[in-house]
């Protein structure tokens, strides 16, 4: 993981996800943009309550600095479900510079190239996924409820269908969200957790600091998901979004007066 400077923008990458050639990726933090008041500076988020004008000028910021066709990105329409959906380049612009033609959608997919994958993020897991052998690639929202049905494995299990993607081959990056230090949960999340996952006793712990009270490590949650599934190269890069609010939105300590984080993947056009 490194945090690499742009200009003004500020912005998280993946040592693995680099090392294949084969994409453009970040995920944004609050620097960079031209986003003010609850929303600076960085704001992704087009829903959010910001003029639309500066999140799309934010959109432009970085696909200069990136590289990008700044009317390629296509952005996730996130209920917490585990829906996933292929994307073509007829959905270029779609959730930036369009009306989307979809809803509920928290993971999408491609294998075509130079269309830019956004999922959003203000605490959720963000999870990317490479596949260098069939030239696809993935995104997905995974917050609580999407890390407890299990979601990183239904996007694994989806690009094998579609792509014939071989879990070993794939490149994954787990990146900034809240950390088990601070996902304070109760019993309710702690049940779905029990009832989904076989390994849930090894990712919740009592809170020392609140009876009744649990914490939860989705970070560790999400990578026995992949590592599950076969994948073996799976990054995380440790950076807990509650914690560093200087650097990225989080909705647990800002509520809903605040901006939110973008993960970028874009497939390249390669010899």
């Amino acid at each position: 993981m490194k945090l690499i400077q742009k200009g003004a923008l500020e912005l998280v990458t993946f040592d693995n996800i680099t090392q294949t050639n084969l994409v453009q990726h970040c995920f944004t933090t609050r620097h960079g943009g031209v986003s003010t008041g609850c929303y600076g500076e960085m704001n992704m988020g087009l829903s959010r309550g910001e003029d639309i004008r500066k999140v799309q000028e934010n959109y432009r910021i970085l696909a200069e600095a990136l590289q990008l066709d700044a009317n390629a990105f296509v952005a996730a329409q996130q209920t917490h479900t585990t829906n996933i959906l292929r994307i073509t380049a007829q959905d270029k612009g779609s959730g930036v510079t369009k009306q989307r033609p979809y809803h509920d959608i928290d993971g999408l997919i491609t294998n075509e190239t130079n269309i830019n994958l956004v999922i959003f993020g203000a605490d959720c897991v963000p999870v990317f996924l490479v596949d260098p052998k069939q030239k696809a690639i993935g995104l997905a929202h995974c917050g609580w409820k999407g890390t407890a049905n299990r979601m990183a494995e239904k996007i694994v299990k989806r690009m094998q269908a579609e792509f014939g993607t071989q879990p070993e081959d794939i490149v994954a990056a787990i990146g900034p969200s809240i950390g088990k230090c601070c996902f304070q949960v109760d019993d309710p999340v702690v049940k779905l957790f029990e009832e989904n996952l076989t390994f849930a006793k090894d990712v919740i712990f009592d809170d020392p600091c609140e009876q009744g009270k649990y914490k939860i490590d989705l970070w560790e949650t999400n990578r026995r998901l992949l590592q599950a599934c076969g994948v073996k190269n799976i990054e995380i890069s440790g950076l807990c979004t509650m914690c560093d609010t200087e650097r990225f939105y989080s909705h647990r300590k800002m509520g809903e007066q605040r901006g939110v984080m973008a993960g970028i993947l874009t497939l390249i056009q390669t010899n």
